[in-house]
């Protein structure tokens, strides 16, 4: 399916495009010196309403990726064994732990340096220039207080001596090639989950005090105060996300959570009033409160969804969790930008574009987990890209190995030009990204109103006969049928007639006597000939079987019915 790229669109990959250019005789990491940047002060993004704008007026949709595992690792994709305690050794089990070997083993400076050389080909230019490629102008960049405050691994008496270089050289080279970055603190201090993704690892819920720990918060706050002021006039930066995952060891969030969140805007205002700030939801709109409750400002709601649907067969399930989870946040009208701050669709590539083209109708902002992965799995859609670990031996034993042999290892995790792009049958995940990164935004294509419904193919109308809408033989039968936007917000809508509401049982649309009710509801799609519409129960568009009779079932646009309205 093809879809037209929106001007905005061009403009940016035109300029990284020139870049890719310009570049292309060089190959280096992106701790080298940076060629310039593609954003100037008008492209520095603020909230308006539910929408991003930048200081032209124009709205902007932010589309593209996380850079997971760059700055904070994650065993299991990171090339790194996970090490059972001993009597005499501790877990080694996420970044603090690993690094705490590496500065026993080898000293303060050579493990900064190691991960240095880690980072270095884990993400280099070649990364930015896939990401352009794609169509991406964002990359949410995971972070923790360790990566802009080694010292304080150490201890936390050491805390305060920030150095930003790292953030700095990605956010300039994203620029570069055209692309805006999410500064996201994966990690406070002392953990605000507890999980091995915020860099350190708690036992169990107990463990997680960071809301109640007076010193960890004032410690964190302090943090991005410093980050906003160090880049509160720097346009690259699309906005701060202030805390990934806020709920202890992925509980939920309450109040509790809110006053922190509430410190740290206050921090970030008091020095940067121009990007926005990010909240995050564990994990639903219930759990967030509106904005106006804190009086919160240029600010963005961010959710994460992942179903666990990774299995065969599982389409329809997964599409409703989606649609759930979709109209679940929209009701709540937070009257904010909303994004998809971390999901994953498995191997499943009808699940991909089925999900991706939701977020873009529903006109949400998204960055999938993850670009890149490390595993023994070397098809797995948890990356668009993969270096495979060919064997266990090329994964890194922190506590054996020596300096040079990590190094050697650190140096296979490089992207080339032949890696692994991740395929999921007909198509790779890459070409997927590449298509929905540019497809336009089709929030409520269709007014509201009364309509009669015409199949584009054949020009015949549609009635109500024998329990269901079907197509009629003849022209001058049509009735009329009234579209409304459900109340959730979501972009789906009833579609009803003096017989009832249509509705979708087993597979075949029916008409019910109540329009509530998920059954009850599409989503409408423009297409260049009129509308289709995709059942929010089967994920399937209608489809006309041999008999006129309207089915929900059809797997592709191409095969779905098209209906004009007069």
């Amino acid at each position: 399916m093809e879809y037209p790229i929106r001007g905005w669109i061009r403009s940016v990959l035109a300029v990284a495009l020139c870049f890719v250019m310009a570049l292309c005789f060089v190959s280096c990491g992106f701790g080298e010196e940076d060629d310039g940047s593609a954003f100037d002060a008008y492209d520095l993004l603020k909230a308006e309403g539910k929408f991003v704008k930048n200081r032209r007026g124009e709205t902007v949709y932010l589309r593209g990726v996380n850079a997971g595992g760059l700055f904070v690792t994650e065993n299991w994709m990171n090339g790194f064994h996970t090490l059972g305690a001993t009597a005499d050794t501790p877990p080694v089990h996420d970044f603090k732990t690993i690094s705490k070997v590496f500065i026993e083993r080898f000293g303060l400076e050579r493990a900064q340096e190691l991960w240095k050389v880690y980072q270095e080909n884990w993400w280099s230019d070649i990364d930015f220039e896939n990401c352009a490629k794609m169509g991406m102008n964002c990359i949410r960049l995971p972070f923790t207080y360790m990566t802009v405050d080694f010292d304080s691994i150490v201890s936390y008496d050491n805390a305060g001596d920030y150095d930003f270089s790292p953030l700095d050289r990605f956010i300039e080279k994203a620029a570069s090639y055209g692309m805006y970055t999410i500064l996201d603190m994966h990690g406070a201090y002392d953990s605000q989950n507890g999980q091995d993704h915020s860099g350190e690892t708690k036992d169990g819920v107990g463990q997680v005090d960071f809301y109640t720990n007076s010193r960890m918060i004032g410690l964190t706050v302090d943090l991005w105060a410093a980050l906003a002021e160090h880049y509160k006039d720097d346009p690259a930066v699309a906005g701060y996300d202030i805390l990934n995952e806020p709920g202890e060891k992925a509980g939920l969030t309450t109040e509790v959570h809110f006053a922190v969140f509430d410190r740290i805007y206050d921090a970030i205002r008091e020095k940067d009033q121009n990007h926005m700030v990010i909240f995050e939801s564990c994990w639903d709109g219930k759990d967030l409160p509106h904005p106006s409750e804190y009086g919160w400002e240029n600010c963005m709601y961010s959710f994460h969804h992942y179903t666990s649907l990774a299995q065969g067969n599982q389409f329809t399930e997964h599409a409703q969790s989606w649609n759930e989870k979709i109209a679940g946040v929209t009701k709540m009208n937070f009257g904010v930008p909303l994004q998809m701050g971390e999901f994953n669709n498995y191997n499943d590539p009808e699940q991909w574009t089925y999900v991706l083209g939701l977020l873009n109708r529903a006109g949400w902002h998204w960055v999938d987990w993850t670009y890149k992965l490390n595993n023994a799995n070397a098809n797995s859609a948890w990356g668009i890209y993969t270096v495979p670990v060919v064997d266990n031996a090329d994964k890194v034993n922190s506590l054996t190995d020596s300096y040079d042999t990590i190094v050697e290892k650190f140096s296979k995790l490089k992207t080339t030009e032949s890696i692994h792009k991740v395929d999921l049958g007909s198509v790779t995940l890459e070409s997927i990204m590449k298509e929905y990164c540019s497809a336009p935004v089709m929030e409520h294509p269709l007014a509201a109103g009364g309509y009669l419904l015409y199949d584009s193919l054949t020009d015949m109308p549609i009635i109500v006969s024998g329990g269901g809408p079907v197509l009629y033989s003849d022209a001058n039968a049509g009735q009329s049928f009234m579209v409304a936007y459900h109340s959730d917000g979501d972009g789906s809508v009833t579609i009803s007639s003096q017989g009832g509401y249509w509705s979708v049982s087993e597979g075949k649309v029916t008409i019910t006597s109540s329009g509530q009710g998920y059954a009850a509801r599409f989503y409408p799609v423009e297409t260049e000939y009129g509308y289709a519409f995709i059942s929010f129960t089967t994920g399937r568009y209608l489809r006309f079987g041999g008999d006129g009779t309207i089915y929900a079932d059809a797997k592709t646009l191409d095969s779905s019915a098209i209906f004009y309205c007069k």
